[in-house]
Parts: structure tokens; sequence; C-alpha cells
């Protein structure tokens, strides 16, 4: 019988062999897993949900006794003192957390650039984009480092690298899982997101997670549907909506044809997707912006004030457009956004789960980024389901005809309703049959 040491010892070895080239870690914590490994095979009675099950954590999420760098050389020098929130439930579960993951700095941007820890490289082209911010947790799933990683998303940055590296991205209904612990880009809009190479995995690593935190004042203490029941129910009792607007337009050729033949081979477990009109999508990306770019900006002020040559330039543009969104118009979004959610709620009245591409275009190259563009021509449909704040996940569906590289299908369900989306995307895995975990 394998023993949790080995499996353990096996995933740290594959990660000290292939990260010289992926850069998708910024530490990994052997000897502290090793203990934990060893704790978890001479422990007697009941076992956690995730008992043994090795775990990577992208470097914005605290860990005991290791410093959390948010992918910066200049955030920190001090240990964490406890483990966030999300950590300790891991633990509590039986997780063995093995690494630190890379990532964008401070969790901005979606490209995967990190000039201090080295760009983390797609796990199935290095040439390509590794996504982002949560680029390393990616990597390392795609990759085989770890069975799981905990990644963030504000705008897309867990939902992004799942879909460009082949592996399940979960963005949870905002404020289900606590951030206590985790350095923020904006509390409007953080979410903890597991990632994996199929979607049960990332179900149970949710379900682990799924708990109300009264010492995060985003964790919302709402009744909560389990997850677990997403992989019990029958996916053929799902009413599916795919967008009549938007979400199709503009879509690389490539990438709508691998959308079309899913949704095509979904028929015969969903019926026939019913036509919807999702509200004001673009109008809804202005909006978060609106109000993201301020929360960072404040997040970061003191930073900026007085060494802002220690922040990337890209990162430091970004930042510095909260402080070109006068505070009205930030309010202005955040009462629009209340009416934004009343009507997609309106929408998913009709329908269960809506269906869309993740991103538009073919994995980039990572020579041919427009770093200012890249969140309009990458994120611009993850966007959207971050301002509405309801569960979003990205599944692979089939890979590019041209490339080779993945395809991510984003299922998007109504608030509080994660293990709708959770079981549409289990049916997703079902019938395009991808085979999970890049090559390199």
């Amino acid at each position: 019988m394998t023993s949790i040491r080995d499996l353990v010892e096996a995933r740290l070895a594959l990660a000290g062999t292939k990260d010289s080239a992926l850069h998708a870690l910024i530490s990994t914590l052997d000897e502290q897993a090793l203990r934990d490994a060893d704790r978890l095979d001479e422990a007697t009675g009941p076992r956690g949900s995730l008992h043994g099950l090795p775990v990577t954590l992208k470097d914005n999420i605290d860990v005991a006794g290791v410093v959390s760098t948010a992918g910066s050389a200049h955030h920190s020098s001090a240990p964490a003192v406890t483990d966030a929130t999300a950590t300790r439930l891991l633990r509590e579960a039986g997780a063995v957390v093995v690494a630190k993951n890379n990532m964008a700095e401070f969790a901005m941007g979606v490209v995967g650039r990190n000039d201090t820890f080295g760009d983390c490289r797609n796990a199935w082209d290095h040439a390509r984009i590794s996504g982002g911010s949560s680029s390393g947790s990616a990597v390392a799933v795609a990759a085989g480092m770890c069975a799981a990683s905990l990644g963030t998303d504000t705008g897309g940055s867990g939902r992004v690298p799942a879909a460009v590296n082949g592996i399940v991205g979960v963005r949870p209904t905002l404020g289900r899982v606590s951030n206590a612990g985790v350095f923020p880009v904006s509390s409007s809009f953080d979410v903890v997101s597991p990632m994996a190479v199929d979607v049960r995995t990332a179900a149970a690593v949710l379900a682990a997670l799924d708990e109300w935190d009264p010492a995060d004042p985003t964790s919302v203490n709402a009744e909560r549907i389990p997850v677990e029941s997403a992989l019990a129910g029958a996916a053929g009792e799902l009413r599916v909506g795919v967008p009549a607007n938007t979400f199709f337009d503009d879509v690389e050729p490539g990438v709508a044809s691998v959308l079309r033949s899913a949704l095509d081979a979904l028929r015969e477990v969903w019926g026939e997707p019913r036509r919807v009109a999702v509200p004001d999508v673009e109008i809804a990306q202005r909006q978060m912006l609106d109000m993201m770019y301020p929360e960072a900006a404040e997040v970061h002020e003191e930073r900026v004030r007085l060494r802002p040559e220690t922040l990337d330039p890209d990162v430091l543009r970004r930042i510095r457009l909260g402080h070109e969104v006068p505070p009205r118009r930030a309010q202005e979004a955040r009462r629009w956004r209340g009416g934004f959610q009343r009507r997609v709620d309106d929408v998913f009245a009709e329908v269960d789960v809506i269906a869309t591409p993740t991103i538009p275009v073919d994995v980039p190259r990572r020579d041919a980024v427009d770093l200012a563009d890249s969140t309009r021509s990458i994120a611009r449909f993850t966007y959207v389901w971050s301002m509405y704040g309801g569960p979003s996940i990205s599944v692979p569906c089939g890979r590019h005809p041209d490339s080779g590289m993945p395809v991510g299908i984003q299922l998007t369900a109504a608030r509080w309703q994660d293990h709708l989306a959770l079981r549409a995307a289990l049916a997703v895995e079902e019938v395009s049959n991808f085979a999970g975990g890049a090559a390199t």
C-alpha cells in the first residue's frame, strides 16, 4: 500500500525535475510537507475528505512559518504567523501543502509574467502564456506537481490560467470561501479559486473550504447547498442557456468550433440549449474596473506613494488607473452592480447554467501579447461573471484544431448555486473526454 509520504515525495520529485523550465513554484515546503505526510500515515481514526491529497497554494495565501511574497520581491520578508483560513481548512481535511506557487505580481495580470521569479510557462507549450494571475497554480496542476491547488480569482485570475493549461478552475460564489489570510486585490471581487485536473477533485476541495468565517468581513453567512450534491444529480435535468449576444462575437474561429462541437455533443445530455440574452455585458466590465481599480489603489497607496520603483511597471500602471476613477463614479458603479445582479438573476430564472467560452482566443504566444490590452483581449468573458458574483467554472472541452492547445468552456450558475455549475462541468468532462494533464 502506497503511503502518503510516498505520494508527497513523488510530487516533490516531479516539481524538482520540471520546475526549472516552468517557473510554477516560488518555494517548496519539503520538510513541512513530509512531517504532515508522516502524521497522516501514523494517524488512526476517521480520515478527512482530502486525506493525503498533495496541494499547492498561490503565494498570496498564507502558510504559517512561510513568507507570502504575493509575487513581489518587495512585499514581505516576514513569515506568516498563522495559516490563512483556506490553508487551515485544507489541512483539517487531510490535504498536504507541498509548495507555494508563482503568480503575477500582486495578482494583477492575466498573462503569467513575473520579472522577479521568472515568467511562468504554459504546461503544454512554453512559448505560450500560462495565464494569470494564478499562473503557477494552474501550471503545477497541469504538470502533475500536485493533485490540486488554490489560486485566487478577481476578474478571471483562476479561470483564465485553468483554461489555457487544460485544467478545471472554479470561481465560487462571492463570499462562499474565506479570504482571511489572503493578500487582496479588490475586496468587492476577490475569491479563493480551487483548481484541479478533474471536476470531482475540484468539487472536493471546494467542499472542504465551504464555511462561513466570522474573521473575514467578505465572508457571507448564507444557506449553503452542499457542493457534493453536484455529483449526485442527473446532468440531463439541467436547463442550459447559451447567450445569443456578445459571448460569441469576435471569437477566434478555432475556439468557436471546439465550443460548438462540445455543445453539440452535450445535446444528448442536456437537450437543446436555450437561447438567452445576458444583459449589459460590456457595460459590466467597465463598471467592474471602476470598482476594482480604486480598491487596488487603496491596497497599495503607501507603496505607490513612497516606493513606486519597487513595482513592476505594468502593475504600477494598473494601480494608477484607480487614481483616475473619481469616488463618485466608483459609487455609481456599486449601485449599478445591484441592478445588474437582479437582471442576471432574471435570466437564471429561465435556465440553471449559462455556457460560454472562457477566453475568446487560442492561447496567445508570450511574445505576441500586448500587456495593456490583455484584459480586453483575453479576459473579456470572465469579468462579467465576477461582476455578477455567482459561481463560474472553466473546464476543458477540447483542443484547438490548429495549435492543439486546450480550449475551456465557462459554466456559470446563479449565486449560491455552485452545485449546478459543478454538475454541468462534470457533464462536460464526461462527454468531452479531454485527457487532463500536460505532457511537458
